[in-house]
């Protein structure tokens, strides 16, 4: 990167972690790297201004400002990212069964991928897609499947490639393999469901103290609060 602004404000170790954050943001949502930190770096200069004017106080307005320079890297970053991975995963089941599907019918790597690509139309789908453009502009297979585990948040579906990419390269059975993976992906699933319904009976009785408590609180008290007014 040769830009003396971002090179003086960000380390080198800073600018690496945001790259890779921002190409596992996928084909579809990565940005220029440079534009990328030089918007963050106004948004800040905006939010010191901004804050000077409202509150006239400048140690505020420095530490809203730095709250922001830190905190910018969690919401732009890692709260997509998690968001991200969760989907991928989600998609990945239905994605390696067709995957598997193909395979047996005879079909190679790279011709179950452009087939199932093909068929499909989610966010796994069109990542793999991006695999046979780059097969088809030149690269081997291997190299567009690396290439691919930069662009995935989630080691769960990284290590189905990874599968996928040891098997092609030494001649290991790919569709055991891809199915063994698929029984692993389908119980990690299942146990993220079962805990999201364990943690529903908490989340309500949260929302009831909250929503009815004060509620039964103003119908109790109303016609007493009402009295003394009156």
């Amino acid at each position: 990167m040769k830009n003396s602004i971002i090179d003086g404000i960000y380390t080198k170790k800073s600018v690496e972690r945001i790259k890779k954050k921002n190409r596992l943001l996928g084909i579809e949502y990565s940005y220029n790297l440079d534009t990328l930190l030089q918007m963050h770096l106004l948004i800040v200069l905006f939010i010191f201004i901004i804050t000077m004017i409202i509150k006239k106080d400048i140690l505020i307005s420095t530490i809203i400002s730095i709250i922001y320079f830190y905190g910018a890297e969690y919401l732009f970053f890692d709260y997509r990212l998690a968001k991200r991975a969760r989907l991928l995963e989600k998609e990945s089941s239905f994605y390696f069964q067709i995957l598997a599907l193909t395979l047996e019918s005879g079909a190679n790597l790279k011709g179950a991928i452009e087939l199932t690509s093909k068929n499909l139309d989610n966010t796994l789908s069109r990542e793999f897609k991006k695999v046979i453009e780059d097969v088809e502009l030149g690269k081997s297979l291997t190299e567009a499947l690396d290439d691919l585990k930069l662009r995935i948040p989630s080691d769960t579906v990284n290590n189905i490639i990874l599968n996928l990419l040891e098997s092609n390269i030494y001649g290991n059975n790919m569709i055991e393999s891809l199915n063994n993976q698929l029984d692993y992906l389908n119980d990690k699933l299942l146990l993220e469901t079962k805990a999201k319904i364990n943690k529903m009976p908490i989340k309500i009785s949260i929302a009831s103290v909250i929503i009815f408590v004060p509620l039964i609180l103003i119908i109790i008290l109303g016609p007493i609060i009402i009295k003394l007014i009156g």
